[in-house]
């Protein structure tokens, strides 16, 4: 089953917002991604879903792929969008039941 296509592409192509992602590295790299705002607060917890009022953001871990960045990159990189620029406090994975490289990436955000 194709998680990425029955699930993502829709709620991407509906909530998804233009982001650019800031790496921190030497030169300072930005990365265009489409992520989904969730700076009202997210839930997190690895069986039970708590909702917090922690910001944060969610993209496809294919997105960062295609892009050439991997998730260790994420560390301490910003990510503007919606008229915000937001740190990458952490990050964890939210994988779908064909792995990890098929779903989502939970970012978890500090104001600038």
């Amino acid at each position: 089953m194709d998680y990425a296509a029955l699930l993502f592409d829709p709620a991407y192509g509906i909530y998804g917002v233009d982001g650019v992602l800031t790496l921190a590295d030497t030169a300072g790299t930005q990365v265009p991604l489409t992520v989904i705002d969730k700076t009202a607060g997210l839930p997190i917890g690895p069986n039970v879903e708590i909702g917090t009022v922690v910001p944060g953001a969610m993209l496809r871990f294919s997105d960062l792929a295609d892009k050439g960045v991997d998730r260790d990159a994420l560390d301490e990189a910003t990510i503007a969008f919606n008229g915000n620029t937001w740190r990458i406090a952490s990050h964890f994975p939210k994988p779908v039941p064909t792995g990890e490289a098929n779903g989502e990436i939970v970012l978890v955000l500090e104001a600038v």
